[in-house]
């Protein structure tokens, strides 16, 4: 495990690096960051500027639900970004200097660009989540917050899982974008609660996308409305997706045909 901070802290070092290098590109794209959040933001408020509830929900009940949305899908770009250049390194064979490295090649793929400026974003966006804590008085209920902080985590898994997958299916395909844009893509559909879809729907982003599991199932948590069965079902589809991307990995780099094959 130590060995794996270090080398995740000497990757670290070097995105920095390349960050200062690039100061107006990576300065442009923090401001982007900003201005899609900041839109989004003020599209939730304007919504209840005519409305009271949306599906039963109040306002800082869905702002919740957004704010986890922003929460989880930052979090995957701050530790897996590295997934965005993996194209290149089956395309160029260099996947093939990759697996020879001393150190797990699944963990140098996802991990060696941290994205620094989402890792930034993480700051503000953590102190609006405390607001709307305080807004909706959980503040002082250890057990809601808990509860919160242990389905992130389970969401966090998820997450993970679906980035392994992209990478596993660039193997075969050579394509990681598509994939990954679209379970993305997808994360939008949660910045509201899932009751304002069809239950089909419901079901494809409950088992097939799990946007539910990784955004609604916390925010349900913290709400203290989260159910037992679906408390359960959370916890068994990230087991199932973290271990099944794991074996579509292997099997992956089972078929991989190196420059020298």
């Amino acid at each position: 495990m130590k060995k794996y901070f270090r080398i995740w802290k000497q990757l670290v070092v070097l995105a920095f690096g390349s960050y200062i290098s690039n100061r107006m590109e990576y300065g442009s794209y923090f401001l982007g960051k900003i201005v899609r959040f900041s839109f989004f933001l003020l599209m939730v408020l304007a919504i209840f500027g005519h409305t009271q509830n949306i599906a039963g929900y109040t306002k800082y009940q869905v702002i919740i639900f957004f704010l986890t949305a922003f929460l989880m899908d930052s979090l995957g770009q701050s530790f897996f970004r590295g997934i965005y250049l993996f194209r290149q390194d089956v395309q160029r064979a260099s996947l093939d200097y990759v697996i020879v490295k001393p150190v797990n090649t699944l963990f140098f793929i996802l991990t060696r660009m941290t994205d620094l400026l989402d890792i930034t974003l993480l700051v503000p966006l953590m102190a609006l989540i405390i607001y709307a804590f305080s807004k909706l008085g959980v503040l002082g209920n250890p057990a809601a917050i808990f509860q919160y902080l242990l389905f992130v985590a389970i969401g966090f898994v998820v997450v993970a899982s679906l980035h392994i997958i992209s990478a596993a299916l660039t193997v075969w395909t050579m394509e990681s974008e598509v994939f990954i844009w679209f379970y993305r893509t997808s994360t939008f559909a949660a910045l509201f609660p899932p009751e304002i879809f069809s239950h089909p729907i419901q079901l494809f982003f409950t088992f097939i996308i799990p946007i539910v599991i990784i955004v609604a199932v916390p925010a349900k948590a913290l709400l203290g409305i989260l159910t037992f069965r679906l408390a359960l079902t959370a916890i068994i589809v990230a087991i199932v997706f973290f271990t099944g991307s794991l074996l579509l990995w292997k099997t992956s780099l089972k078929h991989y045909s190196s420059a020298s094959s």
